[in-house]
């Protein structure tokens, strides 16, 4: 329990309202993201389960739970996992809603640590966390997105936030009557998004959760749907900088964003538009310009390494361009490399959003 916060005994109201949807999960998957949030030694919450009209024993797995913090709610007909999370937020009591997955494992503490720092940082808005990949596929998802300016930058290019990881402070949910795009398929890009204008977000700077990678979850099976999805949403925060692109310069934003190539798009196309993003940005003044300078430069020397990989260009023409060498100076080089490294890794698990 973290020292000074305590139920409402009056209306017996938790602090923390645990949000999770559910659709046709793996019992032992199920079972695991369960028991995960009632062993968390943060106990002052209550677990808000969307069943979305499952088809196989999942209701009997959740209600075999008797714990009294349990709130099964059953949707009568498939309603994806926008409706379901938007439900459950309607009805959660807590000061702080937290988003889980059925798959997902939340770490002992994780409830604990993320409320003793909204607790402590009371103009945060939506707090994320690093996250722990598992099953097939491994590694640590850590963008290091711990100030708002950065994470309002990193939202622009990609969805740098792992959902099940999140907590929103309950008072700005209500206050901008925030819901997910029921018709989007990258829901959660979506709604961040539309948060950015408003809100402080950023990342708790430790793994709180261990997120698991299979080849029957949602985000794997509708890859294709959700990119277009979120291009839609870029295409929206491209407007911001006064850009309406055309359906090439959609492509190439693509591409640019998510740390991806195509062999239709060289280089020096990837730096136009990038100098593009630059000027739009210096004259709209949306974005924090070193910050934003830095994400720009950044995708960019990306590119160019993957081309220089593919040999699709030579290192001479590489190093003749302006973009190169800014990415190149030692104040860069280092974090560039990271990145470059760390997009390789991960292999665009999360860059498709």
């Amino acid at each position: 329990m973290v020292k000074g916060l305590m139920i409402d005994m009056n209306t017996q109201k938790p602090l923390v309202s645990v949000v999770m949807c559910n659709y046709n999960t793996k019992e032992k998957y199920l079972r695991s993201a369960i028991e995960s949030i009632l062993r968390q030694t943060y106990e002052h919450f209550e677990f808000i389960i969307i069943d979305d009209a499952s088809t196989g024993n999942d209701v009997e797995v959740i209600r075999s739970y008797r714990d009294p913090r349990i709130i099964l709610l059953q949707n009568e007909r498939n309603r994806r996992t926008p409706y379901s999370a938007n439900r459950g937020m309607v009805l959660a009591k807590g000061e702080y809603i937290a988003r889980m997955d059925a798959d997902d494992i939340a770490l002992p503490n994780r409830l604990e640590k993320q409320v003793a720092y909204m607790e402590k940082h009371r103009d945060i808005d939506i707090l994320c966390a690093q996250a722990r990949f598992f099953g097939d596929r491994k590694g640590v998802f850590a963008p290091k997105l711990t100030q708002p300016d950065r994470m309002k930058t990193a939202l622009f290019f990609a969805c740098p936030i792992v959902n099940p990881t999140v907590m929103f402070r309950a008072s700005f949910i209500r206050k901008h009557n925030i819901r997910y795009d029921e018709s989007a398929m990258a829901e959660d890009y979506e709604l961040w998004s539309r948060c950015i204008p408003i809100a402080k977000i950023c990342e708790y700077p430790h793994v709180l959760l261990n997120y698991r990678v299979h080849p029957s979850q949602i985000s794997t099976a509708s890859h294709s749907l959700q990119a277009e999805s979120a291009n839609r949403v870029r295409e929206k925060m491209l407007s911001w900088l006064g850009i309406a692109p055309s359906q090439r310069e959609i492509l190439i934003h693509y591409h640019f964003c998510t740390d991806s190539t195509s062999p239709d798009i060289s280089l020096q196309e990837t730096e136009a538009w990038a100098r593009r993003l630059l000027q739009a940005n210096d004259e709209q003044n949306v974005f924090p310009r070193r910050l934003f300078t830095h994400e720009v430069v950044q995708n960019f020397f990306v590119a160019a390494v993957k081309h220089l990989l593919q040999k699709r260009i030579t290192l001479n023409k590489v190093l003749r361009m302006d973009l190169t060498r800014k990415a190149l100076s030692p104040r860069h080089y280092s974090g560039y490399m990271q990145r470059f490294l760390f997009s390789r890794r991960l292999n665009g698990l999360f860059n498709n959003r």
